[in-house]
């Protein structure tokens, strides 16, 4: 007997390993920026890099619509496609941000939340709203960590509500069928015999 083949279970496995290849994208993109912020060869690989993530993102979900779903695939499940995809890829890039907060740059953190409290300042910002954020205290690598997971998760979401109308595509097969040159229409037809009884 043929065994089922569980289309839930596919998506979460091709959007496990095509969320490794797209974390590992972005993290090599990120640490070139961590590593290399006054290249500016390679600062602009990333900005380039980085506009060409929704190119990544469609060709890995075409490739999930041809090897996962037999090349038809429905908005929504693109949609979700990606949503998951960018689940995971946000997994590999926490460990990342975790690294660069606790042990490449330990003050970067602080850093940028002095700056964004100055920033706030210099825009006027409601000054009571501002002792709020500077009474709660500086983020620790795992509060960031967990707000940029969330950030991708919502990020890939918005993205493929753009990019899923692309790859979405009809199965022909899944079109209304076309009777072949064998089939033909017949009209309907009484089965009981349209002659009156006799009465002999």
């Amino acid at each position: 007997m043929e065994e089922m083949i569980d289309p839930i279970k596919v998506k979460y496995k091709f959007a496990a390993n095509y969320g490794l290849i797209l974390g590992l994208y972005l993290a090599i993109l990120y640490l070139t920026q961590i590593f290399f912020k006054s290249n500016a060869f390679l600062n602009t690989l990333y900005s380039l890099g980085m506009l060409g993530v929704p190119v990544v993102c469609y060709f890995l979900t075409k490739r999930y619509r041809e090897l996962g779903c037999n090349g038809s695939i429905r908005f929504g499940q693109a949609w979700s496609f990606g949503v998951w995809l960018f689940l995971f890829a946000g997994l590999i890039m926490s460990v990342v941000y975790f690294i660069h907060f606790q042990y490449i740059d330990p003050d970067y953190i602080s850093n940028v939340f002095n700056q964004t409290l100055v920033m706030l300042e210099q825009l006027k910002y409601d000054q009571a709203s501002l002792d709020a954020l500077a009474d709660n205290g500086i983020p620790t690598p795992i509060q960031m960590v967990i707000s940029y997971l969330f950030a991708y998760i919502i990020g890939g979401a918005f993205l493929f509500l753009f990019v899923s109308p692309l790859v979405a595509k009809r199965n022909p097969k899944d079109d209304l069928d076309i009777p072949s040159s064998d089939d033909h229409y017949e009209p309907y037809q009484d089965t009981k015999d349209d002659k009156p009884a006799s009465n002999d």
